[in-house]
């Protein structure tokens, strides 16, 4: 797990009943509710600043994304497990289903051993699969040497990690600033974050990564590189400061 406390779980359901249901269940069960969206737009402003260990997914959300929608998007960008939760059991939903490849499928209204007993299934089986080496088809970015290759669009493009200076986060995507130039890539922060070498590069800001050795100056609560000012955030300043050399 990525914490030693409770489990952390995301809710995302439109109705708020059935939202309240599941989080006095979860919270009885011993987990703790990370947020409850209504949408899976929402959901994903959640995972720039917090990262659940599970997601329980309403297939029928109001909105642009229906939950299926959302799932593709959390396999694209977060290894996150999911649980879809639907009144909806006919076998067109299940097909669609399928193809998002989901921990789990419990129909609403679910009782609360089914719920508990699908967490744990959904958590063994996402932690079962983070042990073993992911194919090189299914990564966002390839380690080779000192260098880094980032799927942008449709290519993979390679990126020297010695010209990092900084990755930021931008809603489901992030910016990589390099010495020359920028790369739009497909991949949340966190992502960057499990993919990067932690030193040379840092986490310093919900929505920044540096490389230490990039940074000119510091300034208040921002960082100079290359003439850019880049926010540090309360909850990082104490891990930068560890590791930069202060006389």
């Amino acid at each position: 797990m990525k914490n030693q406390g409770p489990i952390q779980i995301a809710i995302v359901e439109d109705d708020i009943i059935i939202a309240q249901e599941l989080r006095l269940n979860l919270q009885k069960l011993g987990y703790e509710v990370l947020a409850a969206v209504s949408s899976g737009e929402a959901l994903l402003e959640v995972l720039q600043t917090q990262i659940p260990d599970l997601v329980l997914l309403d297939i029928n959300l109001a909105g642009a994304w229906d939950g299926i929608d959302t799932a593709q998007q959390l396999r694209q960008h977060v290894d996150l497990p999911f649980i879809f939760l639907s009144a909806l059991a006919d076998r067109q939903t299940l097909e669609r289903a399928k193809i998002t490849d989901p921990e789990a499928y419990l129909v609403k209204p679910a009782k609360i051993e089914d719920l508990q007993r699908a967490i744990e299934l959904a958590l063994h089986r996402h932690k079962k699969q983070q042990s073993q080496p992911a194919p090189q088809s299914a990564q966002q970015g390839l380690w080779l040497n000192e260098q880094l290759f980032v799927k942008t669009k449709n290519r993979l493009e390679r990126v020297d990690l010695s010209k990092i200076q900084w990755i930021e986060a931008r809603d489901i995507y992030c910016v990589l600033k390099t010495t020359h130039e920028k790369h739009v890539v497909s991949m949340a922060l966190k992502a960057f974050e499990q993919l990067l070498p932690m030193p040379p590069f840092l986490r310093v800001h919900r929505s920044y990564i540096v490389a230490i050795d990039k940074i000119e100056a510091i300034e208040d609560n921002n960082l100079l590189i290359e003439k850019e000012y880049i926010p540090v955030g309360k909850t990082y300043r104490e891990a930068l400061l560890k590791h930069l050399r202060i006389v």
